[in-house]
This record gives structure tokens, sequence and C-alpha cells, in this order.
């Protein structure tokens, strides 16, 4: 995976962090977890491959957390020519983030919105080429369905979490997601487990 050595050098630092502060809470276990790394290096490896691939350039991202996920979002988003739409209802994470991406160089790339993400995806007007969801599971069917609508042919849906920390949360979600006749969608067990879904392509009639 090719990357601007800024860029390597962030997620380097995500990482570092999230290993120092992952010892911090194995000493003390009941301590509230802080850390900032919400998904795993090979997602947001695989997050990035499957953006440039598909040349999606209108990104939308739930659940911005720190930005470790951000950043491989906003990668892809500089080689396609696109821009990550980040939405998350704590803005002093989105502090955090944007001084990520803007020691890695990608801070053009990205728009951040705070607040409710099911009410921010109902003001959108452009269509969703590729969508990440990572919030707390109550939201994912709602998150779903506010953006289906939105969804461009072809476009993708990667729900992060859904094997674990709570796969029948992730199963309810899966069974959801299936209602919808257009839409193709398989597990893979990249990380905490990510359900890959893209809108098919609508067939033309004669």
């Amino acid at each position: 995976m090719r990357m601007h050595a800024d860029v390597k050098k962030v997620l380097l630092e995500y990482e570092q962090r999230h290993r120092l502060e992952a010892e911090v809470l194995l000493s003390f276990p009941d301590s509230p977890q802080a850390a900032v790394l919400p998904i795993e290096p090979d997602v947001g490896q695989f997050l990035n491959s499957l953006l440039k691939g598909s040349k999606a350039r209108s990104i939308l991202e739930l659940g911005t957390s720190y930005g470790y996920s951000t950043i491989y979002l906003a990668e892809a988003a500089r080689v396609n020519g696109g821009t990550v739409l980040s939405c998350d209802f704590d803005g002093e994470k989105q502090l955090f983030a944007n001084d990520m991406l803007t020691k890695s160089g990608l801070a053009d790339h990205v728009v951040f919105r705070s607040g409710d993400a099911i009410e921010i995806v109902n003001t959108l007007e452009r269509e969703i080429q590729f969508c990440l969801i990572d919030l707390w599971y109550s939201f994912y069917i709602p998150a779903f369905d506010a953006i289906y609508p939105k969804l461009a042919a072809l476009a993708y849906v990667v729900a992060d979490n859904i094997a674990s920390p709570d796969p029948s949360a992730g199963e309810n979600y899966r069974q959801h997601i299936r209602l919808k006749k257009d839409v193709e969608s398989t597990l893979l067990q990249i990380g905490c487990g990510l359900e890959l879904s893209r809108r098919v392509q609508p067939t033309c009639s004669i």
C-alpha cells in the first residue's frame, strides 16, 4: 500500500498511542476506555484499497472518533479526487482528528460535521458512493435506513464490529439490510467483522 511518508507517520503515531493506552487499560480494568484506535489496521488498509478501486469520490464516515479510520478514507479520497464527510456527536474528538489530518497533509479532503449522524444524513443532497458505519450498535440500522435512499448505483456500505463485541447486534443489522432486494451483502472476517454491502446496478427494462 503506497502512501505518503507523512500519512504513514501519523498512522504509526495512532498505533503507538493505542498500544500504550491498551497497556494502561489492562493495568486498570475498571477505568473508562479512551483508546484512539477504533478500527484495526488491516481494516483501514482494506477500506483504503476498496475506495481506490471503486474510485468513489463522495465518501461518508459515520463515527469519526479520533480519526484513525478517517486517515485511511481521506488518503483514498485524495487519490480519487474526492471528499470525506465525517460525522460524530463528539466535536472534541473531531478537533483531535483534524489536527492529525493536518499533520498528514490530508485536511483539505475531509469535512467534519458534529451532531446526530442520522439528522446530518437527512440533510445531504448529494449521492453517497461510499459509507463507513462505525457507531454505537443502536444506530446501525437507523443509519443504514437514512443513507439507503441516497446511495448511488454500485455504492458501497461497510459496517464495522459486526462479529464482535456483540454478534447478536451485528446479526440484527445483517438481517435488516438483506430485506433490500437491490443490496448485495457479505460478512468479511477482517478485524472485528465487516459487513460489506453494495447497491446493485438497476436492471434496464426493454
